[in-house]
């Protein structure tokens, strides 16, 4: 019998999916402005950074706004 190399399986964590969506529009200039800033920093993937943008704002927003003792 030959022996076989055993093939590792690689696990990778699990996320949460996205299934929800948000479409928003962008007049002219909004969209031509958030172009140029994708272009001039090199951002390949204007979705994560949209994300992410949003979401650090709402994040921080939140922790400015929970309350405290003093």
């Amino acid at each position: 019998m030959k022996k076989g190399k055993k093939k590792k399986l690689l696990v990778k964590p699990k996320s949460p999916l996205r299934n929800k969506r948000i479409v928003f529009a962008l007049n002219e200039w909004e969209y031509d402005a958030l172009t140029v800033y994708c272009k001039r920093y090199k951002i390949k993937n204007r979705s994560n950074f949209l994300r992410k943008t949003v979401l650090g704002k709402v994040s921080q927003k939140f922790q400015e706004d929970y309350p405290t003792l003093f």
